[in-house]
């Protein structure tokens, strides 16, 4: 059994720290430490090396000195992108990171065309005009400009990861059929993957909940379905 298992929030693209924290904060009331990532949209025109290494750092303290467990709880794209390149920062120092069970909200999308095309157009959506031109801005400069790793190429890196090499780990997926931001065909083809290779899988369809509103739509549900998936999972 390990000393000490860590659940890594990591947060939506461009969200802050605290409404993240509130996510954390499930996690804590079950006796698990949590810590929180931020995402930036800048984050998809990095390197994965450049991408939470002072986050990496500062787990790593923690990881070297017991024998951890890291539960990732990914929101969004900027979730999958942020956890993506902190566990590379932790295979690099650590040569193996144990990952008993992955949460996912409002994630993740199709590595193709039509699902980045979703975005771009579910942009719309968002609170404010600025949100919706930097998020057209960058997903257009990572479809059309040579020197960027297209955001396709991103979604499929993540899901060759987590569905190919990760494919037997237990997973959760919180969605919404109503979502306008990731397409719902999306999260259920990742729900379908997961149980092909193997995986455990739970999955909650908020319906009515849009983009990574759902803790918001129903905590209870949201807190409760965690509780009993961890329970089952992380002994």
């Amino acid at each position: 059994m390990a000393s000490k298992r860590v659940v890594v929030v990591c947060g939506w693209m461009g969200a802050g720290g605290r409404p993240v924290d509130k996510y954390a904060q499930i996690y804590r009331q079950l006796g698990f430490d949590a810590v929180v990532l931020v995402s930036s949209t800048w984050d998809f025109f990095k390197s994965e090396r450049q991408v939470q290494a002072g986050a990496a750092k500062a787990l790593l303290d923690m990881v070297r000195s017991s024998d951890v467990e890291i539960i990732p709880h990914m929101l969004s794209n900027g979730g999958c992108r942020s956890w993506y390149c902190l566990e590379d920062h932790l295979r690099t120092a650590l040569g193996e990171v144990k990952v008993p069970a992955m949460i996912f909200d409002s994630a993740p999308s199709l590595g193709t065309e039509d699902a980045v095309n979703f975005t771009w157009w579910g942009a719309r959506h968002l609170p404010s005009l600025a949100e919706c031109a930097g998020v057209r801005a960058s997903l257009s400069m990572l479809k059309w400009l040579p020197f960027c790793t297209s955001a396709t190429d991103h979604f499929a890196r993540h899901w060759d990861r987590f569905f190919g090499a990760q494919q037997v780990v237990p997973k959760l997926f919180f969605y919404s059929s109503s979502d306008t931001f990731v397409d719902a065909d999306s999260v259920q083809a990742a729900i379908a993957a997961a149980k092909e290779g193997g995986a455990t899988v739970e999955a909650v369809d908020f319906k009515q909940s849009t983009h990574v509103n759902h803790l918001t739509y129903d905590p209870i549900t949201y807190s409760k379905t965690i509780a009993s998936f961890l329970a089952k999972h992380v002994s």
